[in-house]
């Protein structure tokens, strides 16, 4: 047995804080995709395009000021995201409390398929 086979049974039985320890590899994490981060100027922007483009297409006509329903536009986009990173953690806290059991199973796409199924369960559109 050279010292390489050793450390490679060493490292398949050890486990640590959900870290998979692989002969070559070394130790990596089980990660579930992170919450999308939107800066607020992103927002800004976005808000104002939409506006921009309804206006150009004349689906919109308004007698409200633009700079206020550029806000509007605002609070319900980050809304929307604020809600999607709701569903987000509780899918993570979801998975993280069967993370033994769902082991041998791709963890992204447990995470797509639970995050789908909560969301269409809270009547949310993805």
């Amino acid at each position: 047995m050279t010292s390489l086979d050793g450390l490679v049974k060493k490292r398949k039985v050890s486990t640590t804080c959900g870290r998979l320890l692989h002969p070559l590899y070394g130790a990596y994490p089980q990660i579930y995709p992170q919450a999308m981060k939107i800066k607020p100027e992103q927002v800004d922007r976005l808000s104002a395009l939409l506006l921009k483009r309804y206006r150009d297409k004349e689906l919109i006509d308004s007698k409200a000021v633009d700079a206020d329903i550029k806000t509007k536009i605002a609070a319900v986009i980050s809304a929307n995201f604020a809600e999607e990173e709701a569903i987000e953690g509780e899918v993570r806290q979801m998975l993280a409390a069967h993370a033994g059991a769902t082991r041998d199973m791709d963890p992204y796409k447990m995470f797509l398929i639970a995050k789908q199924k909560l969301a269409a369960k809270k009547g949310f559109i993805l």
